[in-house]
C-alpha cells in the first residue's frame, strides 16, 4: 500500500489525530538515523523489556526512558511489502518517538502518541528506535506492533457471525494493543449492516480484502458493501491506544438471515399479521424479512414511525425505498425476499409494531359507487395503528380524479392514490388540482390516520373521492344582479356548476350563515383549474364551469351538512342606479349580497368615503370604487378613509359596497364627497355646526388669505351626544390634516399648503352641535 511522505512536526510538537479513513493513522517523516540502528552512539543501553526482538502482537511497557538513552527493537517480516501496524502511548512530560529503519539503515516512518502503520518494502529484518525527543528528561512509554499480512493472531468469523441474529463478537483491548484481528469470507458485493463498535474508548478499525485494500471502515452504524476479493481482514484497535471493550458485530443485508418474516397484509385491521421490533437507544438497528409473492407497491407501516427510520433493501442489497423517499408506495420490481432496515431516531428505548399493506392488490378495499358531489363524505376509521384503509374504483385515462381527507378529531390523513399494481401516482407538487389519470384501469386510495392511540376515540376520519372531468351532483348558479340577492340561495354541497353565457371576468364567491367567505377554486369541465381562490375569474367561453369549495386543499373534508350562498357577479358593475346625491344610506338583506352605485364625479375629481363615527359592525361596510371597465381603483382598506381617491381609468365611476365578514346584515349610511376643487361649503366663521343621522357630515371652507402654514382646529361638542373627527382638504383633494383621534372636545396641529381649505367634520349619527375654531399654532 502506497503512502504519501508529508512534513514531520518538529520536536516535540502536539499532533492531531487524524480522521478515521482507513484502519490507521499513517505517521511517515524523511531522514536517517543508520548511526542508531547500527549501535555505534554511546547512549545509554536499553533496560530489560524496552529493546530485543519483538513479538507480533506483545505489548512492552518501559516505565522509564533517560535522556540520550535509546531503546531498539528488532522485527522480522516474512512477507514482502507488509504493513507494521503500531500503538505508541507515552505518559505525561517529555515528548518520546519511535522510528522505524529497513534493514540498509533507511528511515522509512515514526509513531507518535496515536496508533499509526508503517509501509514496509521486501520481507526481512526491520529495527524500531524509541528517543526521547530532545535527548534530556525521562518518559515512560508502551509500545507494540503487529502485521497486516502474517498478524499474530486472526480469529474467524463464521456465517452464523452475519446473521441478524447473531450479538457479535465482545472484544477487549488492553492499553498500549496494537489491535485485534477477525478474518472472514463472504460474497464479494456483498451489503452489510454495521454497528458502532462501543466501549468505554474510541474503538475503531477497517476492513481490507484480500489484497490488503481497504474496503469499509469500522466507526459507526452504517451500510459496507464489500468490495474486491474474499476474504476479508478486520483490524480493531482503539484510537488513543488506551484499554476499551468493544462488539464486534456486522449483519449481511443482502440475503440477509435472522430477521423475523414479514407477509404482506390486506387493507384494513392487520390483525395479528404484524411485526414488531425493538430499539434500545439512538443509532440501534433492527431488521424484518419481507416475503412478497407478487411485485408491486407496498406501504410500510410502522406504529410511532416518527421516531423509526426505515429502509427497504431487495435481496442483492440495493436499495428500493425508505420513510422517506417513496414512503407511500414502496415498489418492488419482483416476487421474493426482501429486507427491511429499521433504526432509531429517539434516545429512549422504542419497541414498534410493523405491517405491510399490499397496494398491488384489492384485498380489504371499499369500492367507490358514485363520483358524485352531492353524496356524503366516506367516514373511516382504524382500529390498529397499523392500518392502512382503501377505497377502490373504475378509472378512465384523461379523467382527472382528486381526494379530500381530513380527521373527525384532531389528528392527520395521509392519502396516496396508487393504480392497480400499487404504484404511487401524483406524487410532489403540481399546478393541477387532483390526478390526470394515465389510463384505463383500477385504481385504489389508499390511506392512514398519521397519529393513533388505544385509549381515545381518535380513530376515525372522512374522505371525498370526486372527478373534476365532467362532474356531476353540483347546484347549478347563473350570475345575479348587484342589490340583489346572491345568485346561489343558501344550500349544501361542495361544489357549484357555474353556468356562464359568454366570456368574462366574474366574481365567484361563498359566503356562510355567519357571513364568513369561505374560499373557492373553478375548473373547467376538464377538470383544468382557471382560477385560483381570489374571487375573480376569467372566464375564456360560455358553458359550465365547476367552482370547488377550498378546492386546492385536499386536506379539507367539506361535507353535505355545510350551507353557504354563492354570489356570481360579473366584475365590471352593471345595472348600479346613479347615486343623485351624496349621501347613500340603504340596507343589506342578505349575506354574501352586493350593493352598487354609480358615481357622478368625473376622470381626475378625488373623493372620500365618510361613514358616522357610531357606525360599527354591519353599518361600516366595505367599499370599492370601480371604473367603468371593472378594475379597482382604490378601497376604503386605506385611500377611501384615511387619505382621498383619485378617480383615474374610465368613467363612469362605481362604489361597490359588501358587509365585512362575521357580521349580521345591517342597515348603514355612506357619503362620498368630492374632496377636490373649488367647494361649496359655507365659511369656517364660528358659527355653530350641527349634525344627525342625514348630515354627520359638516363642511367649512377657509380661504387662501384666512390661514398659516400650521394652524390648531379644535371643536367642541356643545349640545347632544357623540364624538367627531377632523379633516383638512387642499384644492387638489390632498387630505394634509387628519382623520384625528375621535371625540367630543380635541384640538389639532395641522400643517397646511397655500390656497383655499375644506375642513369635514365627521361626526356620530345622533343630533349634535359643535363649535369649531382655528388660530396660528406655535411650534415647539
Amino acid at each position: 500500500m502506497a503512502h504519501a511522505v508529508p512534513q514531520p512536526p518538529r520536536p516535540g510538537a502536539a499532533e492531531r489525530p487524524a480522521a478515521a479513513v482507513g484502519p490507521r493513522r499513517v505517521n511517515v517523516r524523511p531522514g536517517s538515523r543508520a548511526a542508531l540502528v547500527a549501535g555505534t552512539t554511546s547512549a545509554a543501553s536499553s533496560p530489560a523489556g524496552c529493546g530485543g526482538v519483538l513479538t507480533f502482537g506483545k505489548i512492552y511497557r518501559c516505565s522509564a526512558i533517560k535522556n540520550t538513552q535509546r531503546d531498539v527493537f528488532t522485527v522480522t517480516t516474512t512477507a514482502d511489502h507488509d504493513t507494521l501496524y503500531g500503538t505508541f502511548t507515552q505518559g505525561s512530560g517529555d515528548p518520546v518517538s519511535a522510528a522505524v529503519y529497513d534493514p540498509a539503515g533507511n528511515y522509512l516512518c515514526y509513531y507518535s502518541s496515536y496508533p499509526g502503520q508503517c509501509q514496509l518494502g521486501a520481507a526481512g529484518k526491520y529495527t524500531v528506535v524509541i528517543t526521547l525527543s530532545y535527548g534530556t528528561g525521562s518518559q515512560s512509554y508502551t509500545f507494540a506492533a503487529d502485521s497486516m499480512k502474517t498478524p499474530s493472531s486472526c480469529r474467524t468469523l463464521g456465517n452464523g457471525f452475519f446473521s441478524w441474529a447473531s450479538a457479535g463478537h465482545p472484544g477487549q483491548l488492553a492499553q498500549g494493543s496494537a489491535g485485534d484481528c477477525y478474518i472472514f469470507d463472504q460474497p464479494t458485493g456483498s451489503v452489510l449492516q454495521m454497528w458502532a463498535p462501543g466501549g468505554t474508548g474510541d474503538v475503531r478499525g477497517g476492513i481490507l480484502d484480500a489484497n490488503y485494500q481497504p474496503a469499509c471502515p469500522v466507526q459507526y452504524t452504517t451500510q459496507c458493501v464489500l468490495t474486491g476479493p474474499a476474504p476479508y481482514h478486520v483490524m480493531m484497535y482503539e484510537f488513543y491506544g488506551n484499554a476499551s471493550p468493544y462488539t464486534l458485530r456486522m449483519a449481511r443485508i443482502s440475503a440477509s438471515a435472522g430477521c423475523p418474516v414479514l407477509r404482506p397484509v390486506s387493507f384494513g385491521d392487520p390483525g395479528n399479521a404484524t411485526g414488531t421490533g425493538t430499539l434500545p437507544s439512538q443509532s440501534s438497528v433492527a431488521c424484518h424479512k419481507l416475503r412478497t409473492p407478487a411485485a408491486g407497491g407496498v406501504a410500510v407501516r410502522i406504529y410511532d414511525d416518527q421516531q423509526v427510520w426505515w429502509t427497504v433493501y431487495d435481496n442483492a442489497g440495493t436499495q428500493v425505498c425508505d420513510k422517506y423517499s417513496q414512503a407511500s408506495s414502496c415498489p418492488l420490481s419482483a416476487a421474493g425476499d426482501y429486507t427491511i432496515v429499521t433504526s432509531s431516531q429517539a434516545y429512549d428505548s422504542i419497541t414498534y409494531v410493523i405491517a405491510i399493506a399490499a397496494l398491488f392488490r384489492s384485498a380489504g378495499c371499499t369500492t367507490v359507487k358514485s363520483f358524485a358531489w352531492d353524496q356524503a363524505a366516506t367516514v373511516l376509521r382504524s382500529v390498529s395503528p397499523v392500518q392502512t384503509n382503501c377505497q377502490q374504483f373504475h378509472g378512465t385515462a384523461g379523467q382527472r380524479v382528486v381526494t379530500y381527507s381530513a380527521p373527525v378529531s384532531y389528528n392527520g390523513v395521509l392519502t396516496t392514490l396508487v393504480d392497480g399494481t400499487g404504484q404511487a401516482l401524483c406524487l410532489g407538487y403540481s399546478d393541477e388540482t387532483g390526478c390526470l389519470l394515465p389510463a384505463d384501469g383500477t385504481y385504489r386510495v389508499v390511506s392512514r390516520l398519521s397519529q393513533w392511540d388505544s385509549n381515545t376515540s381518535n380513530d376515525a376520519y372522512k374522505t371525498q373521492v370526486r372527478t373534476l372531468s365532467a362532474p356531476t351532483g353540483c347546484p347549478v348558479v347563473e350570475p345575479g344582479a348587484y342589490d340583489g340577492a346572491p345568485a346561489g340561495a343558501a344550500g349544501p354541497i361542495r361544489c357549484r356548476a357555474l353556468r356562464i353565457s359568454g366570456p368574462g371576468v366574474y366574481q365567484a364567491r361563498a359566503y356562510d350563515a355567519q357571513n364568513y367567505r369561505k374560499y373557492a377554486a373553478v375548473y373547467d369541465r376538464t377538470g383544468h383549474r382557471i382560477c385560483d381562490d381570489s374571487g375573480y375569474c376569467q372566464f375564456p367561453a360560455a358553458g359550465d364551469y365547476t367552482m370547488v369549495l377550498d378546492g386546492q386543499n385536499p386536506s379539507s373534508v367539506i361535507d353535505t351538512d355545510f350551507a353557504y350562498v354563492t354570489s356570481l357577479l360579473p366584475a365590471r358593475p352593471a345595472g348600479c342606479p346613479i347615486l343623485s346625491q351624496n349621501l347613500y344610506p340603504a340596507t343589506f338583506t342578505s349575506t354574501g349580497q352586493f350593493l352598487c352605485r354609480q358615481l357622478s364625479e368625473p376622470t381626475g375629481a378625488s373623493i372620500v368615503d365618510f361613514q358616522s363615527t357610531d357606525a360599527a359592525d354591519g353599518g361600516r361596510p366595505f367599499t370599492q370604487i370601480m371604473d367603468s371597465t371593472g378594475n379597482t381603483i382604490c378601497d376604503s382598506s386605506y385611500q377611501l378613509w384615511q387619505t382621498s381617491c383619485l378617480l383615474t381609468g374610465t368613467a363612469p365611476y362605481f362604489a361597490v359596497l359588501n358587509e365585512p365578514e362575521g357580521v349580521a346584515p345591517a342597515s348603514f349610511a355612506a357619503r362620498f364627497a368630492r374632496v377636490d376643487g373649488p367647494s361649496s361649503c359655507p365659511a369656517l366663521d364660528g358659527s355653530p355646526v350641527t349634525t344627525g343621522a342625514a348630515d354627520f357630515v359638516a363642511c367649512r371652507t377657509i380661504p387662501a388669505d384666512g390661514h398659516g402654514s400650521r394652524e390648531s382646529f379644535t371643536w367642541t361638542l356643545t349640545s347632544g351626544t357623540g364624538g367627531a373627527y377632523l379633516s383638512v382638504f387642499g384644492a387638489d383633494g390632498t387630505r394634509y390634516c387628519g382623520p384625528t383621534r375621535t371625540a367630543d372636545t380635541y384640538t389639532a396641529n395641522c400643517g397646511l399648503p397655500d390656497g383655499p381649505l375644506t375642513v369635514y367634520l365627521d361626526a356620530a349619527s345622533a343630533d349634535a352641535t359643535y363649535q369649531i375654531t382655528h388660530q396660528s399654532a406655535t411650534t415647539s
